[in-house]
């Protein structure tokens, strides 16, 4: 049995990704990692009378690899970035074809469930991992989210959009506490651009938690 760990980040290897491959890596389990902005596929079809005897979604598109792993694993790493208070489009289609497996036999309860999400400040912690349990539990029926890892980068995409300096919108400009003189004055710097392995507190909550996976 494997572990299978999925991202729903659209930036390759950061640090959403890299949070859930550590994780799978340091377990020192079997594991399957995928990164969903890398595949094409639909949110769910609503199409139960295909899904409902096997619990395996037929739909040919690139998930459908991905069912029967995910049905037989040991457990499931899920990361996911908060984009503008949710997770991203492509963890929220991926969560609607979980529905198949809520059908006759329910497979994925009591299925061991770790969550990786990213923001950009600890202001949304609560409210973003709440949210984003409740969808993985209500999909599965009856998944057991085991713990969750929150990284805030303070890292807004105003640092690299071109307007940063300008907008009085963004990220930046509430960090900056609105202020427009601040604006004018900030400098951006290598520095500003935030890792998870350089955060003490979200390393040792990666090791903890690749512990725990390694001992299921």
């Amino acid at each position: 049995m494997t572990i299978v760990g999925i991202s729903g980040s659209p930036i390759l290897n950061g640090n959403t990704d890299r949070m859930v491959k550590a994780l799978l890596e340091q377990s020192d389990q079997d594991h399957v990692f995928v990164n969903l902005s890398t595949l094409r596929y639909d949110p769910c079809r609503a199409c139960a009378h295909l899904c409902a005897k096997t619990n395996l979604c037929p739909v040919d598109d690139d998930l459908e690899p991905y069912f029967e792993p995910i049905m037989n694993a040991k457990a499931l790493v899920l990361g996911t970035p908060i984009h503008g208070g949710h997770i991203t489009g492509w963890m929220y289609s991926f969560a609607t074809r979980l529905s198949c497996f809520s059908h006759v036999r329910h497979p994925l309860e009591d299925k061991p469930v770790l969550l990786v999400v990213t923001g950009l400040t600890r202001e949304g912690e609560s409210r973003s991992v709440q949210r984003f349990t409740e969808n993985v539990r209500a999909q599965s029926r009856g998944a057991r989210v085991i713990g969750h890892i929150y990284y805030a980068s303070y890292t807004p995409p105003c640092y690299t959009c071109g307007m940063g300096k300008v907008c009085q919108v963004g990220g930046l400009w509430s960090m900056l506490g609105r202020s427009q003189e601040r604006l004018q004055a900030f400098e951006l710097t290598p520095e500003l651009f935030k890792r998870w392995e350089d955060c003490p507190e979200t390393a040792k909550k990666v090791s903890r938690y690749a512990r725990t996976l390694s001992g299921l």
